[in-house]
């Protein structure tokens, strides 16, 4: 995927199957601070093309710095961002990637999986953002970037705002939304049924997520 972005955060780590598959997939791979974890214990030799972050996480930074000499390390010592928004910020003025691909952003503690959600919401909503990780994955809605997914009929789904988001709608869900406003007091979406193998979503303000369970 030429305009693919791989972010690998400190979250609960994938596995090195679903690592390996994301790197090969993208054109660009960053281990953000210690989302390099998961890259010293592969056992395929994957290597990501960048490190970034304030580097306050690694066990051994020297170490890996002599490890992976061949990879650009990027450091951002400024406390008032997370990491995460550290590699926004520099996916944002130093390529032109369409796409974001997000593992380690899940699991773990809680208050860092709400922070990465929050934070992706307000992301130029013209990118497209995808949390993946080996139990579900997560793809944030707006409207430059509608949802299509195929092959997922029988598949538990559900969407749920972070913000107010207008005019969303559906198409091969058990229970339809046509034109909705959801978010505030009005959230509704969670624990929907996949009836077809192509399935759409969008709307025409705001943002919200799908979350889809694997398996």
């Amino acid at each position: 995927m030429d305009d693919t972005c791989l972010l690998v955060l400190a979250g609960n780590p994938p596995s090195e199957e679903l690592l390996s598959w994301r790197v090969e997939e993208a054109s660009v791979t960053i281990a953000v601070d210690g989302g390099i974890l998961p890259f010293i214990n592969a056992s395929l030799g994957l290597v990501p093309h960048i490190i970034l972050g304030d580097l306050d996480s690694l066990p051994d930074l020297e170490n890996t710095i002599s490890e992976f000499a061949d990879v650009e390390l990027v450091q951002m010592k400024a406390q008032d961002t997370t990491d995460f928004e550290k590699a926004l910020l520099w996916v944002k003025g130093n390529t032109n990637l369409k796409k974001l691909i997000i593992l380690g952003g899940l699991g773990k503690r809680t208050d860092h999986l709400i922070t990465n959600l929050l934070v992706a919401s307000v992301a130029d909503e013209s990118l497209q953002i995808t949390f993946d990780d080996d139990c579900e994955w997560i793809q944030r809605v707006t409207p430059s970037c509608p949802l299509q997914l195929n092959g997922r009929k029988g598949s538990n789904l559900s969407i749920l705002p972070i913000r107010e988001s207008i005019g969303v709608r559906t198409k091969g869900l058990k229970w339809e939304l046509d034109g909705e406003i959801i978010g505030g007091s009005r959230i509704i979406g969670q624990s929907n049924l996949c009836l077809s193998d192509s399935v759409e979503i969008s709307c025409t303000s705001g943002s919200f997520y799908v979350f889809l369970e694997k398996g």
